[in-house]
């Protein structure tokens, strides 16, 4: 799995724990286990936050739109079109990069307490 479609099958299900719209599409699955990734060091979760509003708003502002649409066809290229602005959104925030977000992504994801943190921490700074 790439770099991008890896990203775009985080990026789909973009709120910490549960799916979004964007999960609609069948997202393929990466069968090989993957390196454990790095203990998060200071910082880390204040960039992830950055990156991780700027996602949810564009995922917010395309399941609005989604909502609202019934073709098919329309959805999917919605789809597409937040899925690249999400990407660009992470590759755009300051000190973090893709794959890193991606790894703090799946580790919140795994790990309840660093879920925690992190929802306190987005809830705090709204």
């Amino acid at each position: 799995m790439t770099r991008t479609s890896t990203l775009n099958a985080i990026l789909a299900t973009a709120t910490i724990g549960v799916a979004s719209a964007f999960a609609i599409p069948a997202m393929a699955q990466d069968t090989t286990a993957p390196a454990a990734p790095d203990p998060i060091v200071e910082g880390e979760l204040d960039a992830f936050a950055v990156a991780y509003k700027d996602v949810v708003a564009i995922e917010q502002e395309y399941g609005a739109q989604l909502q609202q649409t019934q073709d098919e066809a329309e959805q999917q290229a919605l789809i597409q079109e937040a899925q690249a602005e999400m990407t660009q959104a992470v590759e755009d925030a300051p000190d973090i990069e893709v794959n890193r977000y991606i790894e703090i992504m799946q580790l919140a994801q795994a790990d309840p307490e660093l879920q925690a943190e992190l929802t306190e921490m987005l809830q705090s700074d709204s």
